[in-house]
């Protein structure tokens, strides 16, 4: 594993900013989707602990489903609100 400090900071505090949002979910579909967010940035964490790029866990499916539908959709990752001028910024 390449430790590097930033890096393994930067999915913790991923998963942390998701916390916060399952702490602010208004039904129970949006708090699901919330905690398969958690727990994909946790499977990501865990990937980087040894040395992959993801471990897949338990109740993650969700999360995995919601970007699978949004790269057919629109070819990003991220949901919309991230767009800038409709286009992607993570490529």
């Amino acid at each position: 594993m390449k430790n590097e400090k930033g890096e393994l900071w930067k999915r913790v505090k991923e998963i942390w900013d998701e916390v916060c949002e399952v702490c602010e979910a208004r039904s129970m579909e949006e708090l699901k989707d919330e905690v398969s967010d958690v727990m994909f940035g946790v499977g990501r964490l865990l990937g980087y602990v040894c040395g992959k790029v993801y471990v897949s866990v338990w109740f993650d499916g969700r999360h995995v489903k919601k970007i699978e539908r949004r790269m057919e959709e629109y070819g990003c990752v991220r949901s919309k609100r991230h767009l800038v001028e409709g286009k992607c910024m993570c490529s």
